[in-house]
């Protein structure tokens, strides 16, 4: 029989990456991180809902996303060694006005909101990861904010290519769109205008 541990194990080099976990912490983290298969267009959050898992991503991408006068507006887009989470209404349990939506087949490893809690109080080394985690988290939104404050379609497009070059033709075209605040049409521009360099 295969222990959880074992099974997690690319996980848990992940998740070891972000910041060195004691074995005994990552024993507790990985006997309460429950993986999950999705497949492409999965949503596992609608707004009105309480966002009750924080979602590790060994394989896939997801992004979050709100609906604003009919319009899909992309927050966040995460792949591989990243977390999907609605952050307000997961540390503060309360609705969420986003959606959370897997862009492709995904392997996910989830945990609960109570199991998030209960390794706070009880590993000090996990308090640090949440630490690390949260720099990184604050670092992919000053990138998200100096995108959307670049005022060139053109060079807003190419900062994302460059800090992103591992979501590079992963995206549908309205996907990345809405993600830099353009149009579909912009973006087939930009591109069509690029490829001609």
């Amino acid at each position: 029989m295969v222990s959880k541990s074992e099974k997690a194990s690319p996980l848990a080099e992940a998740l070891t990456q972000l910041y060195p976990l004691s074995d005994l912490t990552k024993e507790a983290l990985l006997q309460v991180l429950r993986p999950c298969i999705y497949s492409k267009g999965s949503l596992i959050l609608t707004p009105g809902q309480r966002s009750e898992y924080f979602y590790f991503i060994e394989k896939g991408l997801m992004r979050g996303y709100y609906l604003e006068e009919g319009k899909e507006v992309t927050a966040w887009i995460v792949a591989e060694g990243g977390v999907g989470m609605a952050t307000e209404s997961f540390y503060r349990q309360t609705p969420s006005d986003l959606y959370l939506e897997v862009l492709e087949e995904s392997i996910v490893y989830r945990l609960h909101y109570q199991d998030f809690l209960e390794l706070r109080l009880n590993y000090p080394d996990y308090v640090h990861f949440i630490l690390r985690f949260t720099e990184e988290y604050l670092i992919y939104n000053n990138i998200r904010l100096q995108l959307l404050c670049t005022r060139s379609p053109v060079e807003r497009y190419k900062l994302f290519d460059s800090k992103y070059a591992n979501l590079r033709g992963r995206l549908s075209q309205s996907v990345l769109a809405s993600y830099l605040n353009m149009s579909y049409f912009q973006i087939s521009r930009i591109r069509t205008q690029l490829s001609k360099v």
